[in-house]
């Protein structure tokens, strides 16, 4: 796949008309002189393409007069850097000299300020223009304008997702670490990788919050350094609960809080560990009427109202086996099964608002137009579902038995 290095160039102080020159070290033993990080970064992961990003005042004049053997447009360059004119047409005159000069295709690109919702906007369409599906990158957030590193890292995430790339790599020559007691110290190159890895911990624990799946964790897990059976215990539990089985997603989240009790969660993990924890504290729950009906209520919060609807159903059922036989077996599909019947055998059929809730179960379920008349009033749109599930489950769940 394409490895595509993207940069950017700001506004750095210069020393007699040029940057700062820096040692970098990249560890294990590789370090590069240069005014430009780019350049030892490129020696260093060897791309197939560099593309730089500046404003239209960025220390354009600098670069191209270090690195291009082209002086026919330096004197309009500096001028245009000096008065914050510098025009992607003018870039495009040294675009070929700076290739030549890195060795590999380099693309010299404009960007704004970023100082606008807009100007944000059009910096990440910039980054994206020639990156393609499933490419890798690798990102400097080195030089540039202080607020651009942040741009920078959300199009990292941006790149991720929407054009499913592989990041290679996000650096950051530390020039400024080095001690002003020994100017001839070496700078370090961070690695700051892991907040790209911090944001997926993010989007699972939101994906959780808003779908209820667990699943993503095990990944994540794994590449932590969980082992990978404690960890595949949540993609176990997550299949039970999509699969609307809440008593034997129990288990395995059981387990895995067991398992990773003593020690906790390794890594960035460690982060996520109180709240993830508490997102699976129901597990504890000995009533397994309530945790279908929270999560009934939930998915009807998130406007999964197929879920919703099959939950709820399961959880009455639930509920009435509790109330009349204690010690059965709420899991047996038999006896589940016979509950319906029964009910549904009664002279008012279970009451009115048992027939309403199995009604729109089975229409939501297989998808079909009941012909029913109060299913078709409540399934008529979004508000009245809505309505007429929070009543149904208002009437038949209450939060104890």
């Amino acid at each position: 796949m394409p490895h595509t290095l993207i940069s950017f160039l700001g506004k750095s102080q210069r020393t007699d008309g040029r940057y700062r020159t820096a040692t970098y070290d990249f560890g294990e033993g590789v370090t590069r002189t240069t005014s430009f990080f780019s350049l030892g970064l490129k020696d260093v992961i060897n791309p197939d393409k560099l593309i730089i990003l500046g404003t239209s005042g960025s220390m354009w004049d600098v670069m191209c007069g270090e690195l291009s053997q082209d002086a026919n447009h330096l004197e309009e360059l500096m001028t245009a850097v000096d008065t914050n004119a510098v025009t992607q047409e003018l870039l495009d005159t040294y675009q070929l000299s700076i290739s030549e000069h890195f060795a590999v295709d380099c693309q010299l690109r404009l960007i704004s300020y970023g100082d606008t919702t807009d100007g944000q906007v059009q910096i990440l369409q910039a980054m994206a223009q020639d990156i393609a599906q499933g490419d890798k990158v690798s990102l400097d957030l080195t030089h540039g304008l202080r607020h651009l590193p942040m741009l920078g890292l959300l199009s990292a995430m941006y790149l991720q997702i929407a054009k499913k790339v592989t990041m290679a790599g996000i650096y950051y020559g530390a020039f400024d670490l080095i001690p002003k007691s020994d100017i001839n110290q070496f700078a370090p190159v961070l690695r700051l990788d892991g907040l790209l890895k911090i944001a997926d911990w993010i989007n699972a624990l939101q994906g959780l919050d808003k779908t209820g799946d667990i699943a993503p964790f095990s990944e994540l897990l794994k590449r932590e350094g969980l082992n990978s059976e404690t960890a595949g215990l949540l993609k176990k539990a997550a299949f039970f609960e999509n699969n609307l089985n809440i008593t034997q997603a129990r288990g395995p989240l059981r387990k895995f809080k067991d398992e990773t009790k003593s020690k906790g969660l390794p890594g960035i993990a460690s982060l996520f560990e109180e709240s993830l924890k508490e997102r699976i504290s129901w597990v504890e729950q000995d009533n397994i009427y309530l945790r279908q009906r929270e999560k009934a209520l939930f998915y009807l919060q998130q406007g999964d109202y197929v879920r919703s609807a099959s939950l709820g159903y399961e959880a009455l059922i639930t509920r009435h086996i509790k109330l009349n036989s204690p010690s059965a077996d709420t899991e047996d599909y038999g006896f589940r099964d016979q509950i319906k019947k029964d009910l549904q055998s009664r002279s008012d059929g279970g009451g009115v608002d048992y027939k309403l809730l199995r009604n729109i179960r089975n229409a939501l379920a297989h998808a079909s137009r009941s012909n029913i008349g109060n299913v078709q009033t409540a399934m008529a749109n979004e508000d009245e579902l809505v309505k007429t599930l929070n009543r149904l489950f208002s009437s038949l769940l209450p939060n104890s038995l």
